[in-house]
């Protein structure tokens, strides 16, 4: 059991930013920020975790995950610790379970998995703090309290823009689509995810001053600053991979970016279009049939449901279709098993989705790695929320590697050039972020 204790909070985002600049100096860190303030305008069938954001901390006990016996070795670790659980599943994993290799490079190196079991837990209300210490850290938490408060923020440095070189050429790109598509139209998968990396070597990046300014610039409902050690992802994901929450799991996949426009007026215009547009919507349409098949792996009989089907989010930068796939849990099932059943997402792979994973390790140039994998937490009562990692910047601090990866869906239908301009657009408020971050 945990000791456990609340402190008021007055102003919400100022104690958000200083817990996550003092977070940030430990070692292991993962802080998770829901923005939940900006989207309670957006009432949704399925409501939101009643917490603002999430606080993990130090490392009492952990697994690394790699290789086949990945979900085996967290069904273990789980079974062994039924306490709040915080890390990642890397996109890689999707070797563990299926005939697939990932053999491309790794500019970053996160581990393919990790959990670590905090030393100390903040979960951060609308209008106070509840934390969860274990019982050797307890002492600590009223100087916690004092640091945390006390917490100067940082100020950008006079530096240089950081500026990404991309990891294919645009022509590389467009004859690759080309080439995706043949095996389309052959009928080997019918949607894929194809994703390029935007890089930079030798590029020193202050990761807490970046993810600051980007958790402000776009605050999206799945954003994250997580540490390992030397390595980085700094998260401002719009996207739910799978949440659990008593006997009932709910996925929410994205497919389908448009551009916000800077007229209102032409904005709104421009929405109504992108929701109605056959390509995004069929492209969405497809993947939630992937998501319904892969819940009925885990579902009880008749469960599944699409409670949203096409629904237009619009964002900060982007307008976003998406769509809501729930199910009620055969009874007994893990948390382990669920996430297993449906790991990667289907917004990250395509359908069939192993032959898709099979055809993306052939065509990409680079190792995916945490990008379009999944970061979150599991509570000590079984419950869960995992983002899919996109948005992201991924740093190296090692030996500063700084990589963005985007990706886009690619069916019959798709034009390589529109394919490409949407993913400079989903690329957009993370290369903005970087022409104004700087080295520590």
């Amino acid at each position: 059991m945990r000791k456990k204790a609340t402190h008021e909070i007055s102003d919400l985002n100022a104690f958000k930013a200083r817990l996550v600049c003092w977070g940030a100096q430990h070692e292991t860190a993962l802080f998770l920020d829901g923005h939940n303030e900006r989207y309670r305008q957006e009432p949704s069938e399925h409501d939101r975790t009643s917490f603002e954001a999430l606080l993990a901390v130090g490392v009492k006990e952990s697994v690394v995950l790699q290789g086949k016996s990945a979900f085996d070795d967290l069904e273990a670790f789980r079974q062994d610790h039924k306490d709040w659980m915080f890390g990642h599943l890397g996109y890689d994993l999707k070797n563990a379970d299926e005939d697939l290799v990932s053999h491309n490079p790794d500019g970053v190196g996160f581990a393919d998995g990790y959990f670590f079991v905090p030393h100390k837990v903040f979960l951060v209300y609308s209008d106070r703090l509840e934390v969860h210490y274990c019982h050797k850290s307890w002492s600590e938490w009223p100087d916690d309290l004092v640091a945390i408060e006390s917490t100067i923020m940082p100020t950008h440095s006079e530096a240089s823009a950081i500026l990404l070189q991309p990891r294919i050429s645009k022509d590389t790109y467009l004859e690759t689509l080309n080439n995706i598509k043949y095996h389309i139209e052959i009928g080997d998968i019918y949607e894929t995810n194809y994703c390029q990396e935007f890089y930079a070597e030798d590029t020193p990046l202050n990761p807490l001053v970046t993810f600051l300014s980007l958790n402000q610039y776009s605050r999206a409902p799945f954003s994250a600053f997580y540490r390992l050690g030397k390595k980085y992802a700094l998260c401002a994901s719009p996207e739910r991979y799978l949440r659990k929450k008593g006997d009932n799991l709910l996925s929410e996949p994205i497919k389908g970016t448009a551009k916000r426009l800077p007229d209102s007026q032409a904005d709104i215009k421009h929405r109504l279009q992108f929701i109605n547009d056959e390509k995004e919507r069929r492209e969405n349409i497809m993947v939630t049939d992937l998501v319904r098949n892969d819940l009925s792996k885990v579902a009880a009989k008749g469960s599944v449901a699409v409670t949203a089907l096409c629904a237009c989010r619009t964002y900060a930068h982007v307008h976003q279709l998406v769509s809501s796939v729930a199910c009620t849990l055969k009874t007994d099932t893990t948390v382990v098993q669920a996430l297993r059943a449906t790991f990667p997402m289907g917004s990250m792979t395509g359908v069939p989705k192993v032959m898709a994973c099979a055809l993306m390790e052939q065509f990409e140039a680079h190792k995916r790695g945490l990008y379009s994998g999944t970061i979150g937490y599991i509570t000590p009562d079984a419950d869960f929320d995992f983002n899919v990692v996109i948005r992201t910047l991924l740093y190296a601090a090692d030996i500063n590697y700084v990589s963005l990866s985007v990706g886009g869906a690619i069916t019959s239908a798709s034009d390589p050039e529109k394919e490409y301009l949407e993913c400079l657009i989903k690329a957009d408020a993370l290369m903005s972020v970087l022409k104004g971050s700087h080295t520590a």
